[in-house]
C-alpha cells in the first residue's frame, strides 16, 4: 500500500529583487578661494568693459542745456519741470505773427547741435500733408472726397463690400473702420514696443491688405486708423497717375520750399546726414521706421524745425496747397474736437480754437498746431519728451488731448519694476548656484547642464534687459555688475567643469527636456534682442 505525505515540502518563490537605487552623487567639491579670486578679478574687469560698451546709457549731464528765446524757455521748463533727464534733444519753435520764437537743445548722433535744420522723425505729423495733397488734388478736380475704394480699385477683388464702399473723405477723416494696423499683422507687431523695432517693416503691401480688410461696424465713428491713411496714399497715386511720393512734393512741398523734408525710398536710402536719431529713452536709440508702403503714415519721412514753420505759416494765412483740409468736418474723438482732412480742431476755450496734429514713433515725436495768429512746432528726438504735450502748452491750451494715444514720460518706480527682474535675479542666481553646489528650487546638485543653461539664461536676460531697461530710472553700473557677476559665475563653473556629472537631475528625461527647452527659449531672445540692437544702432 502505497502511503500519502499529506503535507509534502514545497519551496516559496523567492521575492523579487529591489530596482537598483542610483548611485548617490558625491557633492561637487567647493572650488577654492583662489578659484573664486581669480573669477571675482575676470568678473571686474568684465564689469568695467560693459560698462564701458554699454549702448543705452545717458548723457552724464541729466538733460540737454536748451538755449534760445526766455519766455519759450520758461514755457517749456515748466513742462518737463522734474522730467529734464528724459529729454535727448529739442527743437521748439514759436511762430507769433511775424514773429518767430527758437528753443533747441541736445546733439545729433554725430555731436553736432541741433538746429532749426537738423532732421527728425516726423512721425504722424505726415498725415497732415497726405491730406493735404488730397484736398489740393480734389479741388483741382483730380479726385473728389466722396469718390469710394470700389471706384479708385476696380480690379481690386474685396473681401467685404464694405471696403469697397469707403470714401476718400471717410479715409481722411478717420471714420473708415479699418484697424490701425492691418488685422492679420498684430500678432506680428505685438512685440515691437518692447524690441523697439520698427512694427511695419514686416507688413504686407497695402492693396494684398486692403483686399482682404473687413471694416468695423458701427457707422461712422472715429478710429484712428494708420492703415487707413496707407490706403489713402495709394488712392491717391491711383487717382492722379503719380507716384505717391512725387504726387505730394509736386502739390505740397515744392509749393513751400520744404526741401529739408525727405522721404526714405524716395529722397534718401537711410536716414538724413546729420539727424537727430531716434531714442527710446535719452541715450538709447530705437530703430528708425521705414517701411515705404507706409509713408503716407508718416514712416520713413523726415523734417526739420524751419521747413515745418514754411507748413505751418502757409496753413496759418491760408495760402498752403490743401489749406482746406483744416476746416473741421465731422466730430473728433473728444466732445470738445472736430476733424478736418487729418487737422484736429479742438475747443480750448478763450475763443481761439486749436488746430493741430501730433506724431510719434517709438523713438521720436512731433507736434504742429497753431491758435489764432500764434502757432508751435515742436521735435523731439525721445520717446520720452512727448511733443504732443509740450506743444499745446506753448500755445497755452495744457489740457488738450493729444490726436492719437503718444507716449508719456514713465515714472522710476515703473522703470525700476521694468529693469530690475532682468538684471539682478541673472546676476544672483549663477553665482548662488556656484556657492551653493545646488539649485535653490529642488536642491539639486550642480551638473554640466546646469552650467551651461544658467549661464546662456542670463546672458540672454542681460542682453534684453539692453533693449527693454529704463537706464534713466536704473544706474547703468547695475547692469555692468550683473555681467561682471554672471561672467565671474561662469569662471567658476568652467574651472569646476571636469569634475562635474553631465546630467543630475532626478528624472534624466525630464531634466534633458528641460535643458533643451531653456536653451532654446534663451537662444531666441538672445537673437531678438541681438537684432534689435543691430537696428537701432548698426
Amino acid at each position: 500500500m502505497d502511503s500519502e505525505q499529506p503535507y509534502a515540502h514545497t519551496s516559496a518563490p523567492p521575492p523579487p529583487a529591489p530596482a537598483p537605487a542610483r548611485p548617490r552623487r558625491t557633492p561637487t567639491p567647493r572650488a577654492p578661494g583662489r578659484v573664486w579670486a581669480a573669477a571675482c578679478v575676470l568678473g571686474a574687469v568684465a564689469a568695467v568693459a560693459a560698462y564701458l560698451v554699454m549702448p543705452g546709457k545717458p548723457p552724464a549731464s541729466g538733460g540737454p542745456e536748451l538755449t534760445g528765446d526766455p519766455v519759450l524757455a520758461d514755457s517749456v521748463a515748466a513742462t518737463i519741470e522734474g522730467r529734464e533727464d528724459r529729454v535727448q534733444s529739442l527743437a521748439v519753435l514759436e511762430v507769433d505773427g511775424g514773429r518767430t520764437r527758437t528753443l533747441m537743445g541736445g546733439t545729433t548722433a554725430s555731436g553736432e547741435s541741433v538746429t532749426a535744420q537738423t532732421p527728425f522723425e516726423t512721425g504722424s505729423v505726415f498725415k497732415v500733408v497726405t491730406a493735404m495733397a488730397l484736398a489740393d488734388l480734389a479741388a483741382d478736380g483730380g479726385t473728389s472726397l466722396d469718390r469710394t475704394l470700389g471706384e479708385v480699385f476696380p480690379d481690386l477683388g474685396f473681401a467685404s463690400p464694405a471696403t469697397a464702399d469707403i470714401t476718400l473723405e471717410e479715409l481722411a477723416t478717420h471714420r473708415s473702420g479699418l484697424p490701425r494696423i492691418p488685422a492679420e499683422t498684430m500678432l506680428a507687431g505685438a512685440a515691437t514696443p518692447f524690441t523697439l523695432t520698427d512694427p511695419y517693416r514686416t507688413m504686407p503691401p497695402v492693396l494684398e491688405s486692403l483686399a482682404a480688410a473687413v471694416p468695423a461696424q458701427g457707422g461712422d465713428e472715429w478710429t484712428y486708423s494708420n492703415f487707413g491713411y496707407a490706403v489713402l496714399g495709394a488712392a491717391l497715386a491711383e487717382e492722379s497717375g503719380t507716384p505717391y511720393p512725387r504726387l505730394v512734393r509736386e502739390r505740397v512741398l515744392d509749393p513751400l520750399g520744404m526741401d529739408d523734408t525727405l522721404m526714405r525710398g524716395a529722397d534718401l536710402e537711410s536716414v538724413p546726414e546729420g539727424a537727430a536719431l531716434p531714442h527710446a529713452t535719452p541715450g538709447k536709440r530705437a530703430e528708425p521706421w521705414k517701411a515705404p508702403d507706409y509713408l503716407p503714415v508718416g514712416i520713413g519721412t523726415w523734417t526739420t524745425a524751419a521747413d515745418m514753420e514754411k507748413l505751418l505759416r502757409a496753413v496759418m494765412d491760408g495760402t498752403a496747397p490743401g489749406a482746406a483740409a483744416t476746416e473741421p468736418i465731422h466730430d473728433g474723438p473728444s466732445a470738445e474736437s472736430r476733424i478736418g482732412l487729418g487737422w484736429l480742431t479742438t475747443d480750448v476755450g478763450d475763443g481761439a480754437d486749436l488746430v493741430q496734429h501730433n506724431g510719434a514713433t517709438y523713438g521720436s515725436t512731433a507736434f504742429i498746431g497753431f491758435r489764432g495768429d500764434r502757432g508751435a512746432i515742436v521735435l523731439s528726438d525721445s520717446f520720452t519728451a512727448d511733443a504732443a504735450i509740450i506743444g499745446p502748452r506753448v500755445l497755452d491750451a495744457p489740457d488738450v488731448a493729444p490726436l492719437a494715444a503718444s507716449p508719456r514720460a514713465g515714472s522710476t518706480a515703473l522703470g525700476l519694476a521694468a529693469t530690475l527682474p532682468l538684471v539682478l535675479p541673472p546676476a544672483l542666481l549663477p553665482v548662488m548656484l556656484m556657492l551653493r553646489r545646488r539649485t535653490l528650487v529642488g536642491q539639486r546638485p550642480l551638473d554640466r547642464l546646469r552650467v551651461v543653461s544658467m549661464t546662456a539664461g542670463a546672458s540672454a536676460s542681460l542682453l534684453a534687459a539692453l533693449v527693454v531697461g529704463d537706464w534713466v530710472s536704473t544706474p547703468p553700473a547695475v547692469w555692468a555688475a550683473s555681467v561682471g557677476a554672471v561672467v565671474a559665475a561662469g569662471a567658476v563653473g568652467v574651472r569646476q567643469w571636469p569634475g562635474l556629472a553631465t546630467e543630475a537631475g532626478r528624472w534624466r528625461w525630464l531634466h534633458t527636456a528641460f535643458f533643451c527647452l531653456s536653451v532654446l527659449v534663451s537662444a531666441v531672445v538672445t537673437l531678438t534682442a541681438a537684432d534689435a540692437l543691430l537696428a537701432a544702432y548698426g
